[in-house]
This record gives structure tokens, sequence and C-alpha cells, in this order.
């Protein structure tokens, strides 16, 4: 995939990471339109929407790329779809356009790979102990990986598992994206174990 690309472009509350599947639900034109897009496209840019309705789209936000693999366009209450996040993208445009071709908002970014050469980290025990614990309490928040046998092996999936569990405001989440390494994700996660009973106890 060349820099720049334009994809179209769509907004969820779930920071969806690379190295996984994906699942989204939505109704509604924009929504069918969208995913009619990324059909035709052959991809789209997830970028993340936090509670306050502030979005990763601005120029060197990270997002993620995605194909689409699966929609029930006959789901009860909502259209379900499943994708397949690829890899990361670091946005380039001032803002999303919007593409006659595909009838949808878009965004250009360039294809990127984040924390390249993860080595070993200290003090991810915890972080993996804390995670199996939930895992196992909340099946429903277990996702399907693409890489299942290597996920509890690899740091930067393990922080990046965090990143989407977490209800972080998505300045910190895209601060902590675009560190250099995964050695300050694993530090902020560790000091968030230890201030909270998550370290202890299980998620409410």
């Amino acid at each position: 995939m060349s820099s720049s690309c334009c994809f179209p472009l769509m907004i969820s509350r779930e920071h969806f990471m690379p190295q996984r599947f994906a699942r989204m639900k939505g109704q509604g034109v924009v929504f069918i339109a969208s995913l009619r897009a990324a059909e035709k496209a052959g991809g789209v840019w997830l970028a993340f929407q936090d509670s306050d309705g502030n979005s990763a789209v601005q120029a060197n936000d990270l997002v993620s790329f995605a194909q689409v693999s699966h929609i029930d366009w006959l789901s009860k209450a909502q259209i379900e779809v499943e994708f397949k996040v690829l890899h990361w993208g670091k946005v380039t445009s001032s803002k999303p356009g919007f593409s006659s071709i595909w009838v949808s908002p878009t965004l250009c970014a360039d294809k990127i790979e984040l924390w390249p050469n993860t080595s070993v980290q200290k003090n991810t025990a915890a972080l993996q102990s804390a995670l199996a614990n939930i895992n196992l309490q909340y099946p429903e928040l277990q996702t399907a990986n693409l890489e299942q046998s290597v996920q509890s092996e690899q740091v930067k999936n393990l922080c990046w598992r965090w990143l989407e569990l977490l209800p972080l405001p998505i300045c910190t989440k895209q601060r902590l994206l675009k560190s250099p390494s995964a050695s300050l994700c694993i530090r902020y996660l560790g000091f968030i174990l230890r201030q909270s009973d998550r370290f202890t106890h299980l998620a409410r």
C-alpha cells in the first residue's frame, strides 16, 4: 500500500487494534453507506471517538486500517460487521474529506509500523495476569485474534489490548501509542493497576 492512502472512514467508540478481528454494530443510512464504501474500496480507516465526541482524525493521529470480512445484513436490531484489523496508519490529511466515488467520508493516512523493535519489557507479569483474570470473568470481552497463540507473549499486543479495554481519554491513548516504544505504556498501565482495585480484584 502506498503512502497517503485515502480510504473510507468509520468512527468507533472502541479503539480497535491491529492483529485481531473486530466487530461493530450499527444502523441507519450513514452506517450502511460506510459499510458499502468499505467493501468497494477494499478497506477502511477506523478512528476512535471517546464519550465526549472527540475523534482521532486530525493530522498525525493514529488510526487502524481494516478490511471487511463479514457483514450480517439480516441482523435483528442492528447490522453486525466483522473486520480484520491489519495495521496502523498515521493521518496525513488536515481533516476528513468526502468521496463521491464511495459516497462516504474519507481519510488520508500513511501506513506505519508501531513499536517495530519491541523487546522483552519488565513489569509485564502483573498486566498479563490481570488481563487473564478479566478474560476469565468476562468472556464477552475476549476478542478473536489473528495470532491467538502469540497474543499473550507479545508486549505490544498486551499493551494494545489494555488500551482497548480501559476507558482512557482519547488524548491519553494517542500519546501512549505515539511513544517510540512500549515502555511508556507499560509504566502507565502499571501505575493504573497499582492505584486501582483491579490490581487485586476483578473489575466490577
